[in-house]
């Protein structure tokens, strides 16, 4: 079922919906082992390994994902977590109403001026819309450059660098009513 959609001019049509472990497990274990998405830290994930951490996603009461597709193409990964129950929370003062998110986007079969843009901000705006967080929080490692360009152009704010054991941590925010204010009609 769909979750949100939206048809964007010079896109196309972006949706997302319930990641669905049984049946969407295997196509995200091609994209986290590809080189592009080594900023995850699963290029080594066996199927196994990926399939049990969908399946504990799945049953986890803090933590979920969406797939999200271009023109009814599976093309993006997105979670949504609880803070407070992630390895992140133990290293700032989380919030009622923070709710973190990763993403992920596939490698593009042919690149699309704009695109990877038009899939964030969507991401973006949905999790605005449907989950009402105060603040949206992201942990990027802090030598994506790219995320974390998204990330500012989106209006996150960098809060701290953190080593988190596994990699350097830039934590941002991105509060609700920064978010509607940059979204705002001028």
């Amino acid at each position: 079922m769909i979750v949100a959609q939206r048809q964007v001019p010079g896109i196309g049509h972006l949706a997302v919906r319930d990641f669905e472990p049984a049946a969407d497990w295997e196509l995200a274990h091609t994209w986290l082992t590809d080189p592009h998405a080594h900023y995850w830290g699963m290029q080594d994930n066996t199927p196994h390994a990926t399939q049990t951490y969908f399946a504990d996603i799945a049953a986890s009461h803090t933590h979920d994902a969406w797939l999200g597709t271009h023109e009814s193409r599976p093309v993006f990964l997105v979670e949504r977590y609880a803070p407070g129950a992630d390895v992140i929370g133990r290293f700032y003062d989380v919030a009622a109403g923070d709710l973190g998110m990763h993403i992920l986007i596939a490698p593009p079969e042919r690149p699309i001026h704009g695109f990877t843009w038009a899939v964030f901000s969507f991401v973006v705006d949905t999790i605005f819309a449907i989950d009402a967080p105060e603040r949206l929080v992201v942990e990027p490692d802090a030598a994506n450059t790219a995320i974390q360009r998204l990330n500012a152009r989106a209006g996150f704010e960098v809060a701290a660098d953190i080593d988190t054991g596994d990699k350097i941590a830039r934590l941002s925010m991105l509060s609700r009513a920064r978010h509607d204010a940059l979204r705002a009609p001028a």
